[in-house]
């Protein structure tokens, strides 16, 4: 496993250090920081993305890569209930790519994910669940993103984008990848809607409206490898409206809220087999299992996202709620609020969830086993979490190899919401109450964090490239006037 994880990490971290052969990387603005790994002014803007890149025949080819090793302790205190125990494990190791034409009229996103090797048994996320994996986080499938899209500006006062390929519908909220906290939510299957074959088109406005439908295969994926959920393309489809105001240009201005709504159609028994591509969303009326047919759910989120540079420092805040309505049984919801404050290389986050979710038989009673259910297999319950995630990050070294260790302490409160009463905490678990301690380090190589989940006029890198928005900093010969993005070059 060490040697595989060594290899998968290696090779993406050699493209980006040394693409071809030539002189070290530098950065644009290496003189100032190269003693100091605080960030600069500019590093505080929400708009600044700084990138590894170089410009073959006038386009540009952009990337980063990155794994963040942790260690977690789960119910350290509790050592008789099935949560308990200690592991290290690799979660997002993963590459990211854009190759943008001299305009940036078209861009290509790919991303690909190695957690089908580095993360194959999950990560222990209590109150996480979906695509087999219960109070564990799923790995994500190797191909995570590859978009195709194609940008117009200057339209009815905007600007236009098509996008084809696979990643994310236009649904809810950022993906948890790239936020404060290291264990992912428990609405990820509530709030996003990722991995999917998927066309989506979006309208960007000057006055800060923003515009996207998409169609899609509703099916999720049935394990890291599978590529194949596209043969029931365009049964389902969402929607999400934004607008954005304040301090900042286009897509960066400080202030967003959004509204979205999905209607999602998945198959039992689908392409993936018996009882593949259950979200899981509802209890399938009698709550016994259902292996067959297709089942429409539909999903809701709304959310308020501030991300401005104050006094005391970069200041980042997701207020979010997420609800989900089956064709059959009841649905799940979830209330999330998270801040985090950048002060120099100071970092510290809150998150505060109140979530219900599903709950399933489990493959076994304890053990490694307790974490699996049968990917499709109708929920026979659902229990309701409340949960408080407190932690500091340190940015310890600066770009091109960023080094941001960082330590989370979660407390869950859960309780039983509906369902037999095998189903309660205290049979599950051991107890209604109880911690999980994690320590690691996030390790970025040629670039850092950024949105996710967005394509076109809409993507954080190709917006930063025009200056924010669709404005004229980069001319229609591709000679770039201005733009936010500091980046490394050969």
């Amino acid at each position: 496993m060490f040697l595989r994880f060594t290899l998968l990490v290696a090779l993406p971290a050699l493209l980006i250090l040394n693409p071809f052969p030539g002189p070290a990387l530098a950065a644009q603005d290496h003189d100032h920081r190269a003693h100091d790994p605080e960030p600069s002014a500019d590093e505080m803007d929400p708009g600044h993305h700084e990138m590894w890149m170089i410009h073959p025949g006038g386009w540009h080819l952009m990337g980063m890569a990155h794994v963040f090793p942790v260690a977690t302790a789960g119910a350290p205190f509790r050592s008789e209930s099935p949560l308990n125990g200690t592991g290290v494990y690799f979660p997002h190791a993963a590459a990211m790519f854009n190759l943008e034409s001299p305009s940036s009229r078209f861009v290509f996103r790919f991303m690909p994910n190695f957690e089908g090797l580095t993360l194959e048994g999950g990560e222990p996320t209590f109150g996480g669940w979906g695509e087999g994996f219960i109070d564990r986080r799923h790995p994500h499938t190797f191909l995570h993103e590859a978009m195709l899209s194609w940008n117009v500006y200057d339209v009815a006062g905007g600007a236009l984008s098509l996008s084809a390929g696979r990643g994310f519908a236009p649904f809810g909220t950022d993906d948890p990848m790239y936020r404060p906290t290291i264990k992912y939510p428990t609405n990820h299957h509530l709030s996003q809607v990722l991995e999917r074959w998927t066309a989506n088109a979006v309208f960007l406005h000057d006055g800060g409206w923003s515009v996207e439908v998409g169609v899609f295969d509703g099916d999720e994926p049935e394990d890291a490898w599978d590529l194949g959920n596209y043969r029931n393309f365009g049964n389902s489809w969402s929607g999400r409206v934004a607008h954005r105001w304040g301090p900042g240009d286009g897509m960066f201005r400080s202030w967003e809220a959004s509204a979205s709504f999905a209607r999602i159609r998945e198959n039992h028994g689908g392409h993936g087999g018996p009882g593949h591509g259950d979200h899981g969303h509802g209890d399938h009326g009698n709550g016994h299992a259902d292996h067959g047919g297709e089942e429409r759910t539909d999903l809701a989120n709304v959310a308020l996202r501030h991300d401005a540079v104050t006094r005391a420092g970069r200041f980042y805040a997701l207020a979010e709620f997420s609800r989900s309505w089956p064709e059959d049984g009841s649905g799940y919801r979830s209330a999330l609020a998270e801040v985090q404050l950048t002060r120099g290389g100071h970092q510290p986050f809150v998150r505060i969830e109140s979530a219900t979710r599903p709950e399933y038989d489990r493959r076994a009673g304890d053990g490694s086993g307790f974490f699996r259910y049968e990917h499709g297999e109708g929920a026979r319950a659902a229990s309701r979490w409340f949960i408080t995630s407190v932690g500091y990050g340190h940015l310890l070294t600066d770009l091109p190899l960023s080094l941001r260790p960082f330590v989370e302490a979660q407390h869950h409160r859960v309780a039983h919401e509906r369902g037999p009463a095998e189903f309660t905490p205290d049979v599950l678990f051991g107890t209604r109450s109880f911690f999980s301690l994690s320590a690691g380090v996030r390790i970025y190589l040629g670039g850092g964090p950024m949105r996710m989940g967005r394509y076109g006029v809409l993507d954080p890198m190709t917006a930063a490239m025009r200056g924010g928005g669709h404005d004229h900093s980069i001319t229609d010969d591709g000679h770039d006037d201005h733009h936010h993005h500091h980046h490394h070059h050969p």
